[in-house]
């Protein structure tokens, strides 16, 4: 029998911990600090895209294709999450991989190491 969602106050956005390979554009491949870690990041992130700024996250808005992308530190596992809308699928996946690669190079940049997986589509 179906159950009623549980609430995750303590998560951001918000996402599931099962499953949060997709849901996440960019793992860590270091545990420690990740917190502090993930706020460099963004900070880096910001410096690459036009962003309007969220609580704990910014939005990235994209004119081609269109759509925006929220992305913000994992709050319990050591990543970032990607979550991209372009009204589309085709677009929405463009979104995703387009902005989970900068992320991907802010982090180069910054010589964090990230963490990749066989099955993982964005590589």
């Amino acid at each position: 029998m179906a159950a009623p969602r549980e609430r995750k106050d303590d998560h951001l956005l918000y996402a599931d911990a099962v499953g949060s390979r997709g849901k996440s554009g960019v793992w860590f491949g270091e545990r420690e600090a990740f917190q502090t870690r993930q706020l460099d990041v963004m900070e880096g992130v910001k410096e690459k895209v036009n962003w309007v700024p969220l609580e704990n996250a910014v939005m990235a808005v994209s004119l081609d294709p269109p759509g925006i992308v929220v992305m913000a530190p994992n709050p319990s596992l050591p990543g970032i999450i990607v979550l991209a809308d372009g009204a589309t699928p085709e677009n929405s996946e463009q979104l995703k991989a387009q902005y989970t690669s900068i992320v991907k190079q802010v982090m180069d940049d910054q010589g964090f190491a990230i963490e990749t997986y066989d099955d993982d589509p964005a590589g």
